[in-house]
């Protein structure tokens, strides 16, 4: 019993459970083709999720590269806004349907290869 002698145990402290906060989202729409709730399904399906990520707690912010629209339909426009991203949805609406198409790519386009 010496009370200035430290203490040596081999019993951890408890461990702190954090719960993220996620940031503010961006409320602009930033797509003409899918909503925040496609965003959030599309979300879980890149994360194997049985469950669908709501509104609130979707962990990804889906940024807008090409639209159509504005940078053209073209291989070309493309190669030149997607060249080297990683991570990529590609989304796109079937003209005069309600039909939504696309796709995950997770090591990204190269178009040198």
């Amino acid at each position: 019993m010496s009370p200035n002698r430290q203490v040596s145990s081999i019993i951890l402290p408890p461990r702190k459970i954090l719960t993220p906060i996620l940031p503010v989202r961006n409320t602009d729409s930033f797509s003409t083709v899918i909503n925040e709730a496609h965003a959030a399904e599309i979300a879980s399906w890149v994360d194997k999720k049985e469950n669908t990520y709501s509104l609130t707690n979707n962990p990804y912010e889906f940024k807008l590269l090409l639209r159509g629209t504005r940078y053209g339909f073209t291989k070309d426009s493309f190669w030149n806004l997607c060249d080297k991203q990683t991570h990529l949805v590609v989304v796109m609406k079937v003209k005069g349907t309600d039909e939504i198409l696309g796709g995950y790519n997770p090591i990204g386009w190269d178009k040198s290869v």
